[in-house]
């Protein structure tokens, strides 16, 4: 769904190679093995380069404010307070807020996030260092702390999930450093300094913004406004350039999404609206695909307000890209209302003026297709609208009506946010499983390290913490980065210690450089780099705490071997598999949810008298929720294979079609009052297609879950003879004006459905295949 056939995501084939030829002799005349090597170096410089850019512009200006206030923070805590334990907690305490939780967003919003992380580091600071003298105590208490901070990270995210690395080193240090009397006040003074220091470092020089992801999703809000418009003027455009263009434009604002850090998105809110944006530019491109009407008939329109409200949903679209680009103002929702209800007037009053010139059926019915299709987009694009505004930080004073619509609109506010954890709670959850891995981990490493003895156990923790996955697999190749980075930062290290011959001062010199290198490699895209450059640092630190000189690294590499054994013994244990079933079955549940909800839309559509009489079944949102945070935990993955990202996208945004539909069908039944009850020997054609199609779209939902087989699709009838009956009776008697729209919107939803049903068939087959897979593949 959303995506042309032929349509290649990489661009890899069809790609000249310019790099095999020889001109002149001059390539041509090397050795094979001399240009395999030399092309094995080209890459080995690609990849690097690849690894170290930064398209958000943002690791020079992190960089330069660590590597200024660090050494600032660990020379007050040495030579100013003269107290070790200060000293050491003031830097690590900058190392946790200032590059494992960069905040972003607004500068209001960084100063609260940074004070309530200063806090609550403060805290665990204090809770670490009372419980570190039980052996049975801190095992227990490290696995709350790991599972409550992973687990709630999980679901908020936004700053949450930012501040989870940097809160969970403030304790595993509290925890694991050696305790002597009297030394929870300095700990604690040197967090909070620490913490102040970094609150005003980031509001004087904060991070920059996801310039690159706004440009992605303002260019997908373009392209989308692009393709509304050919709709208009072209549609019978045999190529589907615009409808090809925008499917591209909103993939690659998906990827642009999935890989920029949460940290730099801001707030939760922020995050989730750039997540619901881009999924209702998915359904956009989904209708657009699938439209609710033969293409050739919007060129028949004759109301004259078609052109005046397509016109209004584009630059609704248009706005929304500029105020997410940074432009001041906001999308003005209200025209796109007012166009789309004067459209709806205009519409009644020329099918009215339709039957009363006797004109052919087919005529009326094209008019009330395009009519329900321009109401679908208009909806679309005023949620867009709402969450480009709240994305850049805004408010447009509208209620975004996406397929998330029920998440707000079904429930209390007081309760909304109990549903959510309840829902990222319940068995299979992804959060859940995420905290219970994480807590184990961290649990037995510190159990571990104390049970061996070694002098720096936190080192053990933070090696299990750093490299521990989501699956076997991802673990795995994590530990072979870290292994290879803090090998290459001993190296390193060893010749720095070696060089500076026990001089402290050069120490001293080298030490920002060292912060400098680590606060420009954190992330998970230059994990090996970040690995040998935090190592360089630990070096230093260690070196200039009290002189062991080089055979410091060698205990690293040890510490760090326990904490990656931990990580892979746990990863194996626990869910090997990671995210990929999760994400399945809790598509498979968001699926059957949605489906159970357009059952009823449907009965309470075409006046089914059971309808009346059950209670409405419970909205998709608790399916919704745990399928969103699979599919990020998935994403997070970086999936390949026969379900990439691209095909996991498309199971979901099938089953955000189908709560759309749902929500649409509901409000033409409830707000609207479109009822079938005048036309009841006509429903039954209908009723018996959308039955049909919807145990067509159960069976799908239970062959992705894995309990059943490859289901046999349904082919439906024409559905316009019932309609056009209802039409007919519509001429001579105005009442059953209701029933005649509601069969129109009945029959047109259930084509758009099949064709998305269609759709899934192959990502459906994709996933089932990719579900029976060992872990290592």
């Amino acid at each position: 769904m959303g995506e042309p056939d032929g349509v290649r995501r990489d661009g890899a084939e069809g790609r000249p190679d310019h790099g095999t030829g020889s001109a002149g002799g001059g390539a041509g005349g090397l050795s094979a093995p001399v240009r395999d090597a030399g092309g094995r170096l080209g890459r080995a410089v690609r990849r690097l380069v690849t690894s170290l850019a930064d398209p958000e512009r943002s690791a020079p200006r992190a960089a330069v404010r660590a590597a200024v206030v660090l050494p600032g923070l660990f020379a007050v805590g040495r030579y100013v307070v003269g107290n070790e334990s200060f000293a050491t907690f003031a830097i690590f305490g900058g190392f946790a807020l200032l590059i494992m939780s960069d905040f972003g967003g607004t500068g209001r919003e960084r100063a609260r996030s940074y004070l309530l992380a200063t806090a609550a580091g403060a805290v665990l600071v204090a809770l670490g260092t009372v419980v570190s003298r039980s052996s049975v105590a801190v095992p227990a208490v490290m696995f709350v702390v790991a599972f409550v901070a992973t687990f709630l990270a999980a679901v908020v995210g936004g700053h949450v999930s930012t501040a989870r690395l940097g809160l969970l080193l403030s304790f595993v240090l509290a925890v694991t450093l050696p305790y002597g009397a009297g030394q929870i006040p300095m700990r604690v003074a040197g967090w909070l300094f620490a913490g102040l220091a970094a609150t005003g470092a980031a509001l004087l020089l904060p991070r920059a913004g996801p310039v690159a992801l706004a440009r992605a999703v303002g260019a997908a809000c373009r392209a989308v406004a692009d393709l509304i418009d050919a709709l208009a003027r072209r549609p019978d455009d045999p190529g589907l350039s615009r409808f090809r263009a925008a499917a591209q434009a909103v993939d690659a604002a998906r990827g642009r999404y999935a890989g920029t850090a949460s940290r730099s998105l801001g707030s939760r809110r922020r995050l989730r609206a750039y997540a619901e944006l881009i999924g209702d530019l998915q359904l956009i491109v989904g209708v657009a695909g699938h439209p609710l009407y033969r293409p050739e008939h919007l060129s028949r329109r004759g109301t004259g307000t078609e052109g005046a409200l397509v016109a209004a949903v584009s630059d609704v679209l248009r706005a929304s890209a500029a105020s997410i680009e940074g432009a001041s103002g906001v999308p003005d929702v209200r025209v796109v209302e007012e166009r789309r209800q004067a459209h709806r007037r205009a519409v009644g009053r020329w099918v009215r003026r339709l039957l009363g010139r006797s004109a052919p059926g087919e005529q009326i019915l094209d008019a009330l297709e395009v009519d329900h299709t321009l109401r679908v987009l208009a909806h679309l694009a005023t949620a867009v609208a709402a969450n480009a505004s709240a994305a850049a930080g805004r408010d447009t004073g509208a209620r975004g009506g996406g397929a998330g619509q029920e998440v707000l609109a079904d429930y209390p506010a007081r309760h909304r946010r109990l549903r959510w954890l309840a829902s990222s709670a319940a068995p299979g959850s992804t959060a859940l499983r995420d905290g219970l891995r994480t807590g184990f981990g961290l649990a037995v490493s510190v159990w571990l390290a104390g049970r061996l003895g070694l002098p720096h156990a936190f080192w053990v923790v933070l090696g299990t913490l750093q490299v521990l996955r989501t699956n076997a697999l991802g673990t795995a190749r994590s530990v072979v980065r870290a292994v290879a980075g803090n090998v290459v930062g001993v190296v390193v290290g060893s010749a720095v210690i070696i060089g500076t011959a026990g001089r402290p001062a050069w120490l001293w010199a080298a030490l920002p450089v060292a912060v400098l290198l680590s606060a420009y490699t954190s992330g998970s895209q230059r994990f090996l780099l970040s690995q040998a450059a935090f190592t360089l640092d630990l070096m230093i630190i260690f070196n200039l705490l009290a002189p062991v000189g080089w055979r410091l690294g060698l205990v690293r590499l040890e510490d760090i071997g326990v904490g990656v054994a931990v990580s892979v013994a746990l990863s194996l244990l626990m869910w090997p598999h990671g995210t990929r079933r999760q994400f399945i079955r809790s598509a498979a549940a968001y699926h059957r949810a949605a489906i159970g909800r357009l059952r009823y839309a449907f009965d309470r559509l075409l006046a089914v008298g059971a309808a009346e009489q059950r209670p409405a079944p419970a909205p998709p949102a608790g399916a919704r929720t745990r399928a969103e945070l699979a599919l990020g935990a998935y994403l997070a993955e970086r999936p390949t294979g026969p379900l990439d990202s691209s095909n996991a996208v498309v199971l979901m945004t099938g089953a955000n079609y189908l709560a759309l539909a749902a929500n649409l069908l509901e409000g033409a039944a409830t707000d609207h009052g479109y009822r079938a009850d005048r036309c009841r020997d006509a429903v039954e054609p209908v009723r018996s297609a959308q039955q049909a199609l919807l145990d067509g779209l159960e069976r799908l939902a239970d062959r992705l879950a894995g309990t059943g087989g490859a289901p046999d699709w349904p082919i439906l009838p024409d559905l316009n003879v019932p309609v056009r009956t209802c039409l007919e009776r519509w001429r001579g008697d105005e009442a059953v004006a209701g029933s005649a729209t509601a069969l129109v919107v009945a029959a047109e939803w259930i084509r758009g459905i099949d064709q998305v049903g269609d759709d899934l068939v192959g990502p459906v087959g994709r996933a089932v295949a990719v579900a029976s897979r060992p872990w290592w593949r």
